[in-house]
């Protein structure tokens, strides 16, 4: 992997970042397949949902939902 040079400051004086890449952990149940079954989603009121466990994140389509800290396909109800 090839490391990106620091940026320029720019005529506000800002500070300069440089992107280390972070090794995130998911949990065991968050597969292909398995991922509705998992217990610990939080609904992030903005149309997104994340595990409170790790913190894996997703869109929430418009027919389904969390609830009970699982994500329910409405047409299956």
């Amino acid at each position: 992997m090839k490391k990106l040079n620091d940026l320029p400051k720019d005529e506000f004086e800002g500070e300069t970042y440089t992107s280390n890449p972070i090794v995130s952990h998911v949990c065991p149940t968050h597969t292909r397949e398995t991922w509705k079954t998992h217990v610990g989603y939080i609904d992030n009121k903005d149309g997104t949902a994340s595990c409170e466990t790790c913190h894996w994140g997703f869109r929430i389509p418009g027919y389904m939902r969390v609830w009970n800290r699982r994500v329910v396909d409405l047409r299956e109800r």
